[in-house]
């Protein structure tokens, strides 16, 4: 009777996937770690859903002066898993300064180059120069009262100003990954383990 093999290849099954799933885990963790550290402006997404399952969603905005032009390259590399985004240090966080097909072509307008795009937005009058950045992060998940503690800050400021800032770190292979969140003076980090 071959009843008993049929368990012992669920286990085993089981048992590579959970080291799978492990060594991913580790793998994301240590290229976070090595990766360099930037500072972005961040607003919430949707004031209306902000809080969705206690994870916070946001998106990394900044605002600019009245006759700011639009970084170079800004909505030309709309969506493209090619293109590359120039930041630059201004102060304590940092800003784009362009977008491009390369990171060379990146690392031209800026000091970190990490793969993602640029929305340059103008509002209201006068007009108000809004940089948008798409680097696959827009999220953070947390416990439900760390979510809430976020949420009341992001919330408390509707106009569409900064309101918070993530910490990112910037790979070796130019992925954005998030390290942590700061709303209201409180850092809240990604712990793994």
């Amino acid at each position: 009777m071959k009843l008993p093999s049929v368990p012992v290849r669920i286990v085993a099954a089981a048992a590579v996937l959970a080291w799978a799933l492990v060594g991913l885990v580790v793998r994301e963790g240590v290229a976070r770690a090595q990766g360099q550290e930037v500072v972005l402006p961040i607003t919430g997404y949707d004031p209306r859903e902000l809080l969705t399952g206690h994870y916070v969603r946001f998106q990394f905005r900044s605002e600019f002066p009245t006759g700011t032009p639009c970084p170079p390259g800004s909505g030309g590399y709309s969506r493209r898993t090619d293109a590359w985004v120039a930041l630059r240090r201004q102060g304590d966080h940092h800003v784009a300064t362009g977008a491009a097909l390369s990171r060379e072509a990146a690392l031209k307008l800026g000091e970190v180059a990490v793969r993602g795009d640029i929305d340059c937005l103008a509002r209201g009058a006068p007009e108000t120069t809004w940089v948008i950045l798409n680097l696959g992060v827009d999220r953070l998940h947390t416990d439900q009262e760390q979510a809430e503690a976020i949420q009341k800050v992001m919330l408390a400021t509707r106009d569409g100003a900064a309101t918070g800032s993530a910490v990112v770190s910037v790979g070796a292979d130019g992925k954005a990954r998030l390290k942590g969140l700061t709303a209201g003076g409180r850092r809240v980090d990604l712990t793994w383990f």
